[in-house]
């Protein structure tokens, strides 16, 4: 029994091998110019344990970019658990995809339309990726719309101030600025009202309140 265990590891530690190096060779030449015989040779692997693991090349280039959205995923929610605010996550996101795309050869995009199986599974796979990861990108946003004057600022540094967010350290207030009871104390506790007017649908009127705030 352990030396199934062991043959089934190597297996799939095999297989991640051929997948990584696939990726770096597809990546480098395209796809078109790499045959399964020059991956089977870099791996030092027959040609038929290489069909074992993959039943064509179509498979797994598939494989491959599975793999590519997978770390991608996990980047991002190491990113996401980190970050002060949505726009870190974003850019985080588009500088790697920026660094992926200036690493690889046009070829790879041009042989990759010739797939379209592939592309099609992959987009599927994107959407329900895309879906569980936009509460990364909702994080620390939040919209609050008024005319210009009308103290907007005032009330987002305010609410910095109070939680203690990062940027709220460069914020400096006097005692004036503070809401004073008739004899002139400062008061810890203060309630605002809010009365809109003239909005257009409910959208406008919405803002969400969360532990981090961006903007």
């Amino acid at each position: 029994m352990a030396g199934v265990k062991r043959s089934k590891c190597d297996r799939e530690e095999l297989k991640k091998r051929v997948i990584e190096e696939a990726s770096r060779a597809f990546g480098k030449y395209g796809i078109r110019n790499v045959h399964m015989d020059n991956l089977a040779c870099a791996l030092s692997i027959s040609k038929r344990t290489l069909y074992e693991l993959f039943c064509d090349k179509e498979q797994l280039l598939l494989e491959v970019l599975i793999m590519h959205q997978q770390k991608m995923g996990t980047y991002i929610s190491e990113v996401a658990s980190r970050a002060q605010n949505a726009l870190e996550v974003i850019f985080a996101f588009y500088k790697r995809k920026l660094n992926e795309l200036t690493e690889l050869n046009p070829l790879f995009l041009r042989d990759l339309r010739k797939y379209p199986n592939v592309l099609s599974c992959i987009r599927e796979r994107q959407k329900q990726s895309d879906a569980a990861a936009l509460i990364h990108f909702q994080k620390g946003v939040n919209v609050l719309i008024g005319e210009n004057d009308s103290g907007k600022t005032a009330i987002v540094d305010a609410i910095r101030y109070v939680l203690r967010t990062q940027s709220g350290e460069f914020i400096q207030f006097e005692d004036k600025d503070f809401y004073q009871d008739s004899d002139g104390n400062r008061k810890d506790e203060f309630k605002i009202n809010v009365k809109e007017k003239g909005k257009v649908n409910d959208n406008t009127a919405k803002m969400q309140s969360t532990n981090q705030l961006g903007v």
